[in-house]
């Protein structure tokens, strides 16, 4: 896998999409299927639309739910900066909604990214969310 954070439309119905995020920053990386209500590609989208403004800017977008109570799994987005340069970062949070051993499995990274790929990755989930199909790509800077 390259190193990026991918969301691929898996399935849907009337109601929801299921979405496989995985994420790889090229030393570390997991996956996770999640469940997301209709319009909640578009809600991210618009949330990270324009992302950084200022170097203390911060987004999260999460897909899915954590827990043994929901089904599927989860991921949880931080947009952030790490110095007043600008130098943007996503910190991916992933949970499987499988449990293996009684263990629920997951993972924590943090990937490089630059705005203008950001843009990108904003059109590639509004794109999914009206063609029901695709991916969503986020590559690492």
């Amino acid at each position: 896998m390259d190193r990026e954070l991918r969301l691929d439309l898996k399935w849907h119905d009337a109601d929801v999409v299921e979405v496989r995020v995985a994420a790889w920053n090229g030393a570390f990386g997991g996956t996770a299927d999640a469940y997301v209500g209709i319009g909640c590609l578009r809600e991210a989208a618009a949330e990270l639309e324009g992302f950084p403004r200022t170097p203390a800017d911060a987004r999260v977008v999460t897909f899915g739910a954590s827990g043994p109570n929901w089904a599927g799994g989860a991921a949880s987005l931080r947009f952030y900066c790490a110095d007043q340069a600008g130098h943007a970062y996503v910190e991916v949070r992933l949970e499987s909604g499988d449990r293996v051993a009684n263990v629920t499995q997951s993972s924590l990274l943090c990937i490089p990214i630059e705005p203008a790929a950001l843009d990108s990755f904003v059109a590639d989930l509004r794109r999914l969310e009206d063609e029901k199909q695709g991916t969503a790509r986020l590559r690492a800077r």
